[in-house]
């Protein structure tokens, strides 16, 4: 009886372990909650963003800046709501979020929320980070880690539209120098009405600022337009979406200067099927864009024309494979495409290929195993505590009646099985590249890096991995010296990323992968 009251206690143990589902909602993260940046420079924040529906969400963005400007006398807070549109897709994303640049040192106060509706409003709201412009950012040590991070809840009011508050509050002569006790009333008097002038005309100065710095956004944001309308690149995917069916929709804008800033489009066919676009222009132009749609779109001729890939896409077919998600980074020369496709059991598949002015230069097809069931191995394990249990029970009974045998020969440990290294660096590179289609470009960038280092350690160095730093050494020891710089870059390149320093690029990860996978095959 004791022996089954403990199997019952065990069981409900174990089922306590067994991870509960989760509901589906958003979450957006910052990776600190102070950022530092030079003067003149642009403060552009990149926000991961986890989506977990099976579905695209489409809600509302606010983007608030608070800003404090003080003269003698006045203090002026600036507060700028920027209220839009905007679609977050299904799986991991980012946000992509400017503060502008500024020539002298100050702070600025952002606060970012998305409101959608599942059922009934739901908010998100980050946490206030803040952006200081300061004169050298190497100076400010970085904090230990503060990431901040919000998720789905509901909704406290409607984010209203875009808006530009101002709030003028006067300071006193005594909160800015003091009350001199010995001054005469008439000193006092005097003093107050010079102050109350100066005030008046640091109003003034400060009012006129904002005004000027209203109308050379508004200038920026036409300008910026402008030149988005008549960009190659955009009009020519634009050209492309049309020829599929769809027709724009909204267009967002975020412009740092006339010939600089973000934007994002959303696209839609008759059918209800959305395209979503976004880029970035430099220097008044634009070099890349990316295209994300769980629509059949045009994954360019070259491409549609590959053998390889057709017969990709008819083996994905004949398996019960059906198209998810396609992913594209164009360029005016080529493209860099990842095709998503999934079974009915729900196992993904990708089609990742590259084109580069009308040829098709890299075609793959990678397939992911089954995901594990852990609520089937939470049930196993927690049956097997109590059988365990059960056995350790009658092996106690058995042990007072029989003697107790001679401990078993523990046979001797196998020879350890020697490491295939390229293998395994050529399994982290499609890891890499499947992490890159899911967009985790810092597992991807990482994953990518690994590789190369796992190479380079087993094949010149003492058959252990190392780090960046200790390779430098090894490489320059192995007599590849011309080539030492390039694949330390590529080593960093892969750590920036991996660590949130650097931007990913699709072409540029395309590249690398294709670098370290032909060190590693000897070609």
């Amino acid at each position: 009886m004791k022996a089954y009251r403990a199997g019952i206690i065990l069981l409900l143990f174990a089922a306590l372990l067994i991870p509960a589902t989760l509901a589906a909602g958003i979450t957006i993260t910052a990776d600190q909650t102070d950022y530092y940046f030079g003067l003149d420079e642009t403060a552009a924040i990149t926000l991961p963003v986890s989506n977990t529906y099976s579905h695209d969400v489409d809600g509302t963005l606010r983007f608030t800046t608070v800003e404090q400007l003080q003269n003698t006398g006045t203090v002026m807070t600036s507060t700028k709501n920027r209220v839009y549109t905007t679609t977050l897709p299904t799986g991991n994303s980012n946000l992509n979020i400017s503060a502008g640049t500024s020539d002298v040192p100050k702070s600025v106060k952002i606060q970012v929320a998305f409101q959608y509706t599942d059922a009934s409003p739901v908010q998100v709201t980050l946490p206030e980070i803040i952006v200081h412009f300061v004169q050298d950012p190497s100076q400010y040590a970085k904090p230990p880690a503060s990431q901040v991070t919000s998720t789905s809840g509901a909704a406290s009011s409607a984010f209203g539209s875009s808006s530009v508050q101002i709030v003028q509050q006067s300071v006193s002569a005594q909160q800015q120098a003091g009350r001199d006790s010995s001054a005469s009333s008439s000193s006092q008097s005097a003093q107050s009405e010079l102050q109350n002038s100066q005030m008046s005309q640091d109003t003034a100065a400060l009012k006129e600022q904002l005004q000027r710095e209203a109308a050379q956004k508004e200038k920026n944001q036409q300008e910026f337009n402008e030149r988005l309308a008549a960009d190659p690149l955009v009009r020519q995917v634009n050209e492309t979406l049309a020829a599929d069916g769809f027709s724009r929709e909204t267009a967002t804008a975020n412009p740092t200067a006339g010939n600089e800033g973000t934007f994002s489009m959303a696209y839609r066919n008759a059918a209800g099927d959305r395209v979503n676009l976004q880029g970035a222009m430099s220097g008044g132009t634009v070099p890349s864009v990316t295209e994300q749609s769980v629509a059949a779109i045009n994954v360019t001729a070259p491409l549609t024309a590959n053998a390889t890939y057709q017969g990709f896409t008819q083996q994905l077919t004949e398996r019960a494979f059906q198209m998810n998600q396609t992913f594209m980074n164009v360029t005016l020369s080529g493209a860099t495409v990842n095709i998503t496709y999934l079974s009915d059991k729900g196992i993904p598949g990708y089609v990742n290929a590259t084109v580069d002015n009308g040829n098709v230069t890299q075609v793959s097809l990678a397939m992911e195993q089954p995901e594990i069931n852990y609520l089937i191995i939470g049930c196993i394990a927690a049956l097997a505590i109590v059988i365990a249990f059960c056995a350790w029970i009658v092996y106690r009974r058995l042990k007072a009646r029989k003697k107790v045998l001679p401990p078993a020969v523990i046979p001797p440990l196998p020879a350890p099985v020697p490491v295939d290294y390229r293998k395994d660096a050529l399994r982290l590179l499609a890891d890499a590249e499947a992490a890159f289609t899911r967009r985790e470009y810092r597992e991807a960038y990482g994953l990518a890096g690994r590789a190369a280092r796992l190479f380079l350690s087993y094949h010149l160095g003492d058959r252990r991995e190392l780090t960046n730093a200790e390779l430098a050494p090894v490489l320059a020891a192995s007599g590849h010296t011309g080539q030492v710089a390039g694949i330390m870059a590529l080593l960093e390149r892969c750590s920036d990323v991996a660590f949130a320093k650097g931007m990913p690029e699709a072409g540029e990860f395309s590249a690398m992968i294709q670098q370290i996978r032909a060190m590693v095959n000897g070609t």
